[in-house]
């Protein structure tokens, strides 16, 4: 985002009006983007395990929040349930990066929300697997982004 015209020798009232317009411009934009946090602060994914012995639940982070066991856990062997409880989680937190994607498309338009995914792809590319392709920016980055060089929020 640049500032507005000529700060030093333009018309004043023309200067107060194109600061103005820049700072309502800016206030908007982080307004959208405090939204977006909200809203995937409440992202939730739930997931069952191949054998349906547990279903796990985690937030946009991919942290655990919730584990619901059947009656087939009695019939489970302790390794075996962790296998199908890390199956159910590798699952629910595979489908993070598109519901971001899709909230970060709703709130922000398309090239924020491909830069958004792109970040929570990158979180959840597992060991061993090549980081997920996104679309480039179509913007230069500039010196004087909005929110600092490592964000997720960053604008380039």
């Amino acid at each position: 985002m640049s500032v507005p015209g000529d700060l030093v020798g333009g018309d004043p009232a023309e200067v107060e009006r194109g600061l103005d317009a820049w700072v309502a411009t800016f206030e908007r934009r982080a307004e959208r983007y405090q939204q977006l946090q909200h809203r995937v602060d409440g992202v939730r994914i739930s997931a069952t395990s191949p054998n349906g012995v547990v279903t796990v639940t985690v937030d946009a982070d991919g942290a655990l929040v919730d584990a619901k066991f059947t009656d087939q856990l009695v019939r489970t062997t302790p390794d075996e349930l962790s296998r199908q409880l890390l199956a159910a989680a590798k699952q629910a937190k595979a489908q993070i990066t598109s519901r971001v994607r899709e909230i970060a498309g709703d709130t922000l338009g398309e090239d924020g929300a491909e830069r958004i995914a792109g970040y929570y792809a990158q979180k959840f590319a597992g060991p061993g697997e090549p980081e997920p392709r996104t679309e480039p920016s179509r913007r230069a980055r500039t010196d004087h982004d909005d929110f600092g060089e490592d964000s997720v929020f960053d604008q380039s």
